[in-house]
């Protein structure tokens, strides 16, 4: 009997040893590139419900913002800019310039350490992000890095840009995850006063299908005097130029996003 127990022992400490391994093992594979360049970690990123996490100070600081923690509430703020981002440890809610935002997965603490979901952060700053599944690497291009990539696409709106006569508030553009950088590329007036606009943007897609994009018009005074919405086919995890065409009424003086789920 004492050598069954032994045996008993002896297979479950080998089963914790490799199921221990398995872990450690995958968590190592988890790699973030910022502009290219792999981030360092003290802890390893974790994927929790499908979510990247990463530890919070290495991320904020090298995205280039200055932190501040709370012990007693247990909250970090971060300030790069413009940009004031809140996150609090357990909570669901994110804060990025007094607009809320809810994660899928809240920040938590590991192993002694701080986590943060990398996509969520990254994207407060404007950045962009991807995931490669096939490498488990998180991607994350700044604006500063990617000018190149867009320099052909906003290269024939320069001049066209500074005649347009209807500003776009980028404000609730910057708490969406599925869209953003919204440009009237070209523009003309029909003969019902009615503008007629051509305009670029970019999207993202978390798996397959279409992504939904709505938008408001203005006037002058603010008050709502149109609105439309595109349909563009999604690229699987990957941010994609997309454009379209659409008349709007004469009267817009400003165009905003309508965010998902107003």
């Amino acid at each position: 009997m004492n050598g069954f127990k032994k045996i008993l022992s002896a297979a479950l400490m080998t089963v914790m040893i490799f199921s221990s391994f398995t872990v450690v093992h995958c968590e190592d594979e988890i790699k973030v590139l910022l502009d290219g360049a792999q981030l360092e970690f003290e802890v390893p990123p974790q994927i929790i419900d499908g979510r990247t996490l990463v530890p919070m100070r290495a991320i904020f600081e090298a995205l280039g913002s200055q932190i501040t923690w709370d012990g007693d509430t247990q909250t970090v703020t971060a300030a790069k800019d413009s940009t004031v981002v809140e996150m609090a440890i357990g909570s669901a809610v994110m804060s990025v310039n007094s607009e809320e935002i809810t994660l899928d997965v809240p920040p938590q603490i590991i192993d002694d350490r701080t986590l943060v979901p990398a996509r969520a952060v990254a994207e407060s700053f404007d950045a962009d992000v991807e995931w490669d599944s096939e490498t488990q690497t998180v991607i994350i291009s700044t604006k500063a890095a990617d000018t190149a990539d867009t320099t052909d696409a906003d290269a024939d709106t320069t001049d066209t840009d500074a005649e347009i006569p209807i500003e776009y508030d980028d404000t609730i553009e910057r708490t969406a995850h599925y869209m953003r950088d919204f440009q009237i590329s070209d523009w003309e007036k029909n003969a019902d006063g009615d503008y007629v606009i051509t305009y670029t943007l970019r999207t993202f897609l978390e798996g397959r299908g279409d992504v939904v994009v709505q938008f408001r018009c203005l006037d002058e005074n603010g008050a709502q005097v149109d609105e439309w919405s595109s349909v563009f086919r999604g690229t699987d995890y990957t941010w994609s130029w997309q454009e379209d065409t659409v008349t709007i009424s004469g009267k817009t003086a400003k165009i905003e996003l309508i965010k998902n789920g107003e």
